[in-house]
């Protein structure tokens, strides 16, 4: 049996860090859903948590998760991160000003039974979807 944190752990080393996605399948469980990110709860399951990981990989190539905070209670994990990696070369060999820097969010997540059943996630979207080049600086999505 493997703890709380040592699972969320796990996550976000071998599966958004190193790049095993197929691990999505033993720690999420099928019913798992994301109430949060660009695209909240589309992504459900295993199969959504690989397709996930592997968006961001190609929209930030060598992206990187750490761990800032990580706090467990019961089957409540939360933890704070910060993501960073560069963004796609414009063609010419640089990577646009745009795609540099870190950004920052929290992950609340709800394990049980050793599986990652569903997640809320809160970050500047706005600010991922201007590195993106899908909206421009100072416009902000409305609902």
């Amino acid at each position: 049996m493997i703890d709380n944190a040592a699972l969320v752990h796990r996550v976000i080393d071998e599966i958004w860090n190193a790049g095993n996605i197929d691990l999505a399948d033993q720690l999420f469980a099928p019913t798992y859903i994301n109430h949060g990110g660009l695209i909240p709860d589309l992504v459900r399951g295993p199969e959504g948590i690989k397709l996930s990981v592997a968006l961001y990989h190609a929209a930030f190539p060598g992206l990187h998760v750490a761990i800032d905070d990580l706090r467990v209670d019961k089957d409540a994990v939360t933890l704070c991160w910060t993501a960073g990696g560069q963004g796609p070369d414009d063609g010419a060999g640089t990577v646009p000003a745009r795609m540099r820097g870190k950004l920052s969010g929290v992950t609340s997540s709800h394990v049980v039974n050793n599986q990652i059943q569903e997640s809320w996630t809160s970050w500047d979207a706005p600010l991922v979807l201007q590195r993106l080049g899908i909206v421009e600086a100072g416009h902000e999505e409305t609902s």
